[in-house]
Formats: structure tokens, C-alpha cells, sequence
């Protein structure tokens, strides 16, 4: 086993990487089968794959298989997404083994968060593990660390005070429109994007003195029903322009794959109100924008208009920063749940040393057995079925009761890591070596040519 994590994140690599380097939902089927099981009969480079992509990072976890190296990941995140490696690599980290179960539990606890201890990157990890399993590149090793990272993130919400607070990139949104424009009573707000993350500004605008409130989404239900339960005005898509002419604010979270705000939309927006304020000489009105998508929703040169304050997912560590500083104290506590949750990992990872050999010693006496029972029949034909049931049931309790001992021993032995060294000495007790070759050999007889 060869557990295997290549990736970016916001404390590696700005927005303008990320965004390249993101995978959509309609991406992933690809991208993991070309990591799973790659065309052309090559070798994959992983036996399993998940991909975890979300506005703050793009993460690959893997069981690496033989000869696999961070090279080869970094040709297949080059020329899946047609960006030359240079233009990414040094943002890139690797970990290998008990190192990717850890950053994994870390991260679904919100601990490797732009916002310290949000609460949507453990939907987002059981997103992407759900959405792996279902393309079918999740095997028995991911399963499993998946389930205890998300395990991870559940008691460090339940047993801490972690998430307490701006604990969203939301939240964290609407404090900076509150920074930079105070009170919020009157102003135009634009929401554009139906999915959580708007859903959690709209909470959060609201619970701020929003009132004013103006949704856009490109599927019209969506943006009706999220309207209707927080008192806001629904517009199609297409009105899109229309609602920028009245914005004073603008936080946009859509899946788009490219931007759906350029610089003329800014500008025509600035200019309907510059004609609605009847006042041509008067200085450009203001306009606060805030992008949480990634990939970005707004062009980065919008910036550059006159009147217009752009800021992306990036900009919002200062209003984030001090969070870590007020949670100090239950990072700590959390730190030990994701170590706890690690080590049940590792103790589940060692006791699958000793699940070959334990094979091959119940294939071995079930050959035994077998063959045993079968000379006993032979000498024993006038019996009844009901008779031979009993002697077979007799047969199989016999190699139950003495396969009980060793099978524990060596499972209690691999949790406390000797497994390989008492698969060893089992192996060679019982001649299970010659088991396993025999198996192998029978089954590659059986494939077909």
C-alpha cells in the first residue's frame, strides 16, 4: 500500500493557479479514469483515486501503484488541463503514507481552511469521495480513510468550539462588505449563484441588516426558491445586466468554468448609473464586488475600473486572519481528535498485513478439509444426507475452532504492527507460500487468452 497526496491550496498557490488547476463535476469521470485506468493498456498510475476540489484547494489522493513518482502526476495535471508544468509545480506539495491520512482528517475538520474550522469543507470531502465511488475509483483503502477523516471532522465540530463564529467564506464575504461599506441598511446586494455558499450569504447579509437583497442564478428555480426564503428579489439570468446597474454590492459564487462578469459589463453597469444619478461630472459611484468562485467569476481587469473594488477568495484573509488567533486555544484539542482519528487508521491499515496470509491459511485447510472429508465419504456411502450434513457441519466446526487462535493472534498482532513479522512466521509453519503460487498459477490459467 502506497497512500499518495498531490496538491495546491491557498497557503501554496493564488487564485490565479487554483482556477487552472480546478476540476469541474463534469470533469472528474475523465480525470479519474485517465488516473485509474489509463487508455493505450499503460499502467495506471493509481489502483485508487479521488479528487478533491473545492475554491481553496486541488487535492489528489491515491494508492500509488509501482513506479508511480510526483512527476508522473504533475505530466497528468499539465496535460489534463493544457498548462505547462512550470507554471505550477512549485506550488505544488506531496505526502506519502501516514503523512496523507493526516493532512486528509485535518482538512475535513476545517483545520487546513482559509477560515479556520468552516463547516462546508466536510461536504465538500464527502462530495468528492461519494462522487470517486460512484465513477468506481474508490477501493477498500480510500474507503475507509474517508470515512474516518469525515469521522474526524464530525467530532471536532461536536467537541470543540471550533466552528464557532465567521466560520464560512460566506461569513467571512459579508464582514468584508461590512469593513469596507459599514452599515449594510439600504444598500443594492446582488447574490449571483444559487448553490450553499450563496445560500450562507444571504443568512449572513440578512442576519447583518441587509435589506435589499437581489438573486441571479442561471437555473431560475433555484434562484426562486432561495428568494422566496429570504424575502429577496428573484431575476433571470439574462437580467444580469439590469441587476448590476443597481448593485452597491456584488458577491458572486457560480460553478461557471470561465467568467461570467467582464470589464464592459462593469462598465455599462457604472454608466446606466452614472445616467440614473443625472450627474455626468459627478465621480464614478461606488461598486463593492466580491468573488468567492474559483474558478473566478469576475475578469481580474474589472479591478481597474474606475469607482469599482474587486476582491476574490484570497483577499478575504484579512478579515479571517484574526480568527485563528480566537480559536487557538481549541486547535489544540482538535489537533488531538485528528490524531486519534489517524491512528485508527493506521492501526485498521496494519491489520490489512495480515489478511493475505490468513487467506491462504483458510484456503490451505479448506483444501484439507476437502479433501479429508471427501476419503471419509467414500468409505462412508450408505449414509443418509441428513448424515453426511452432520459430518460435514462436523468438518467445518474441526477447522473453525482450530483456525480461531491464530487468525486472532494475528490480527491482534498486526494492530500493534508485528503483522508482517507473525505473517512470516505463520506462512512458513504452514508452507502457505506454496498456497499462494498455487492460487496464483490456477487463476492466471483461468483468464482467458
Amino acid at each position: 500500500m502506497n497512500l499518495f497526496l498531490a496538491g495546491l491550496d491557498h497557503t501554496t498557490a493564488p487564485v490565479e493557479i487554483r482556477e487552472q488547476l480546478a476540476f469541474s463535476q463534469t470533469d472528474l469521470p475523465s480525470a479519474l479514469m485517465q488516473l485509474t485506468n489509463p487508455d493505450h493498456g499503460a499502467a495506471p498510475l493509481f489502483t485508487e483515486a479521488v479528487i478533491l476540489s473545492t475554491c481553496n484547494r486541488v487535492e489528489i489522493y491515491g494508492v500509488a501503484s509501482p513506479g508511480t513518482t510526483a512527476q508522473h502526476v504533475v505530466d497528468f495535471l499539465a496535460t489534463f488541463h493544457r498548462r505547462p508544468a512550470d507554471a505550477f509545480v512549485h506550488t505544488l506539495y506531496f505526502y506519502q503514507g501516514e503523512a496523507v491520512a493526516r493532512h486528509l482528517c485535518a482538512t475535513a475538520a476545517g483545520l487546513r481552511s482559509l477560515v479556520l474550522g468552516e463547516a462546508q469543507i466536510q461536504g465538500q470531502v464527502r462530495t468528492a469521495y461519494e462522487s470517486a465511488q460512484r465513477i468506481g475509483s474508490v477501493g477498500s483503502i480510500l474507503h475507509r480513510l474517508f470515512q474516518i477523516a469525515l469521522v474526524a471532522g464530525k467530532r471536532v465540530r461536536h467537541e470543540t468550539t471550533i466552528g464557532k463564529g465567521a466560520a464560512s467564506v460566506s461569513q467571512a464575504g459579508v464582514e468584508l462588505a461590512k469593513r469596507r461599506l459599514g452599515d449594510l441598511r439600504g444598500r443594492e446586494v446582488l447574490l449571483i449563484g444559487g448553490g450553499e455558499v450563496s445560500e450562507l450569504a444571504a443568512q449572513n447579509l440578512i442576519a447583518n441588516g441587509a435589506d435589499r437583497l437581489t438573486i441571479v442564478n442561471r437555473t431560475s428555480a433555484r434562484a426562486a426558491a432561495l428568494a422566496e426564503r429570504y424575502g429577496a428579489e428573484m431575476l433571470d439570468f439574462g437580467a444580469l445586466p439590469e441587476a448590476l446597474a443597481r448593485a452597491d454590492i456584488v458577491i458572486s459564487s457560480t460553478a461557471a468554468p470561465v467568467p461570467i462578469i467582464y470589464r464592459h459589463h462593469v462598465v455599462e453597469a457604472i454608466e446606466r448609473k452614472q445616467r440614473a444619478r443625472a450627474c455626468g461630472d459627478c465621480d464614478p459611484p461606488a461598486m463593492l464586488l466580491i468573488d468567492l468562485a474559483v474558478p473566478r467569476d469576475i475578469a481580474a481587469d474589472v479591478a481597474h475600473v474606475p469607482g469599482v473594488h474587486l476582491f476574490t477568495v484570497d483577499d478575504l484573509r484579512e478579515v479571517v486572519s484574526h480568527t485563528i488567533e480566537l480559536r487557538s486555544a481549541v486547535i489544540e484539542i482538535a489537533q488531538k481528535i485528528v490524531e486519534e482519528q489517524v491512528q485508527e487508521f493506521l492501526d485498521w491499515l496494519r491489520t490489512q498485513e495480515a489478511l493475505p496470509v490468513l487467506t491462504m491459511l483458510r484456503q490451505r485447510a479448506e483444501e484439507v478439509r476437502n479433501e479429508e472429508l471427501a476419503r471419509a465419504l467414500r468409505r462412508l456411502q450408505d449414509l443418509s444426507p441428513e448424515q453426511r450434513a452432520v459430518i460435514e457441519g462436523l468438518s467445518r466446526s474441526i477447522v473453525n475452532k482450530l483456525l480461531h487462535p491464530p487468525t486472532r493472534c494475528l490480527r491482534e498482532a498486526a494492530a500493534l504492527g508485528h503483522g508482517k513479522r507473525y505473517a512470516t512466521i505463520l506462512a512458513e509453519l504452514f508452507n502457505l507460500d506454496h498456497v499462494g503460487e498455487r492460487a496464483t498459477s490456477m487463476a492466471g490459467k483461468a483468464e482467458p487468452s
